[in-house]
């Protein structure tokens, strides 16, 4: 795999093609055994609400199938040993992925690339040497998983609202607190967390927040509830309490107050992680529609053959087009050393809200076989309307673009 890891000038297509052959030769096999629980939601969840041991068992193994065959860190930054690959290649290739595969959760497919809040990422390099000489090498090979655990119950989008502390008492900070949608805690080796170590600079909001790395088999920490959407029967979202939760000082991510800095390295490239997601899995959907249209008829015609649906179908293509004009936008932006936030705000909205037309337009063409677990559009539809509050929600995004545009720092 050095051929895919080495070069930073690789065209997507080269790494997707490599890419999608190991997928459907190797990681086909881990999935196979698991097949039924992924398709299945009585299979898929424990009775406590937690994901099958099974399954979390065959992500660790993609992960770990991946990282030794050279994908897994392709995009993670050189200093950490990673492939150092461009943004801008992270996003089409990650696009391609949810394009092909579909629904993240019934494939492993979306385990095969480190993940912005789960794996070795560039919020590592904050880590202090000690911490990444333990955890990074294990991060690297796919063993150990992670939890970006920020919000609270009464501090999402408003991360000044915060309220978890910890306080230096010699060589350790002691955390009390609470987290709140901390995705993927339930199966975490770890958590990556942030906590007040200033009030004055915080209650100006002026930093005063700290990045952690806590394990999750710490004393004093408690996944204390699983937080289920839509009606599952489980969840990989969780209520997290700290009780006097001693952490060494050098599990610290980065300088006292900084913490910010710190969460936004982790949060650029999940929101790249977001955008490519829901546009690969609007491609997706929009292309089972166009499909069904070709073969599916009414009153004498294929539903292709109705005006009103190559109008559904040519708004759909608008949405993808545009949506992925302005990502590619950001990536490039990213690669060039701008953190692009205001592009990034208004591809966020964008892309959410235009991904989550283009999987109702779909849905709306295929009828009743849309509704229908055959037609496996479900899980993706969750995910765009999700997409519409986590990691900011328009309404937030649209404040931001508007700050940014009103104090002149941005214009068109």
């Amino acid at each position: 795999m050095n051929e895919v890891v080495g070069p930073t000038d690789l065209g997507a297509k080269e790494v997707c093609d490599a890419l999608f052959a190991f997928i459907d030769r190797e990681v086909a096999k881990i999935q196979q055994p698991i097949e039924a629980a992924l398709h299945n939601p009585r299979l898929y969840w424990r009775e406590d609400g937690r994901i099958a041991d099974e399954v979390v068992q065959a992500r660790r193994a993609a992960r770990m199938a991946s990282a030794e065959a050279g994908f897994y860190t392709m995009f993670c930054p050189s200093e950490l040993g990673g492939g150092g690959l461009r943004a801008e290649l992270y996003f089409e290739v990650f696009e391609a992925l949810c394009h092909r595969y579909g629904s993240p959760q019934t494939q492993l497919a979306f385990q095969v690339l480190a993940h912005a809040s789960t794996g070795p990422t560039a919020l590592w390099t904050y880590a202090s040497d000690a911490l990444k000489a333990d955890l990074v090498p294990k991060l690297m090979r796919g063993e150990v998983q992670g939890s970006f655990a920020m919000s609270e119950p009464d501090a999402g989008s408003d991360a000044w609202m915060m309220t978890t502390t910890a306080v230096h008492d010699g060589d350790y900070w002691v955390l009390n607190g609470t987290k709140q949608w901390a995705s993927w805690a339930p199966t975490a080796d770890f958590l990556i967390t942030f906590a007040i170590t200033d009030r004055e600079r915080f209650a100006a909001r002026k930093g005063g927040l700290t990045g952690f790395y806590v394990p999750t088999d710490v004393p004093g920490y408690d996944l204390y509830s699983i937080v289920k959407v839509f009606d599952e029967i489980g969840g990989e979202e969780a209520i997290l309490t700290f009780n006097d939760v001693r952490i060494p000082d050098q599990y610290r991510l980065g300088e006292v107050g900084e913490g910010f800095r710190v969460a936004m390295e982790g949060s650029g490239l999940l929101k790249m992680t977001k955008l490519a997601r829901l546009i690969g899995l609007g491609r997706w959907a929009n292309d089972k529609a166009a499909d069904y249209a070709k073969v599916r008829k009414t009153f004498g015609k294929t539903l292709s053959e109705h005006q009103s649906i190559q109008n559904m179908l040519a708004d759909n293509c608008m949405d993808i087009y545009t949506s992925r004009l302005a990502s590619l936008d950001v990536a490039r932006k990213h690669d060039a050393g701008d953190q692009a936030r205001f592009e990034s705000a208004m591809s966020h909205v964008l892309v959410a809200e235009a991904m989550y037309r283009v999987y109702d337009r779909s849905m709306q063409i295929l009828g009743g076989i849309g509704l229908s677990n055959e037609a496996a559009m479900i899980h993706g539809w969750h995910t765009t309307r999700v997409s519409r509050i986590s990691e900011g929600p328009p309404e937030v995004q649209r404040r931001t673009i508007a700050k940014y545009l009103l104090s002149g720092a941005y214009k068109f």
